[in-house]
């Protein structure tokens, strides 16, 4: 189950990295028209597309790291362990229960699994620096103030 979540977190962000591609093309279109096209000394748009171009391009820089760097990760089991990069978690916050992945990259992105949805978060993020360590039904606090607890670890 986990390499299938892993699969659709990878798919996930290929076709964001697709989107971001389509983006910077269109940005580096519009760079060019608008650079070309000025029509007065004050005319900024083309160095405003040059500057969004840059920012797709970098994003997209970002992306094929990351898919790169979750096509090499190693699935392990982590039932009766300490929680760490490639965990499973399930956490109940507050009544809310809802399915972490943690990896070291693509935080945020949403996935749907056997008709569970599960998000990826980092263990830079709250919620990944408070289960990093942590083990099933261990307790956790963020710093916004809400109460969990660990419900499950694969």
């Amino acid at each position: 189950m986990k390499q299938t979540i892993l699969d659709a977190v990878i798919q996930a962000l290929e076709k964001e990295l697709e989107r971001q591609v389509r983006a910077n093309v269109q940005s580096n279109a519009g760079a060019a028209f608008s650079a070309a096209g000025a029509e007065k000394q004050r005319d900024t748009t083309g160095i405003e597309a040059a500057y969004l171009a840059r920012g797709y391009a970098n994003h997209v820089q970002e992306l094929q790291h990351e898919i790169v760097e979750l096509k090499t990760i190693v699935v392990e089991d982590f039932t009766g362990q300490e929680i760490d990069v490639g965990a499973v978690v399930e956490v109940d916050l507050e009544g809310d229960v809802d399915f972490y992945m943690l990896l070291n990259c693509g935080g945020g992105t949403e996935v749907a699994v056997d008709g569970k949805s599960l998000t990826v978060i980092t263990p830079e993020s709250p919620l990944g620096s408070k289960l990093m360590g942590n083990i099933e039904a261990g307790y956790i606090m963020l710093p916004s103030g809400l109460e969990g607890i660990i419900l499950s670890v694969v």
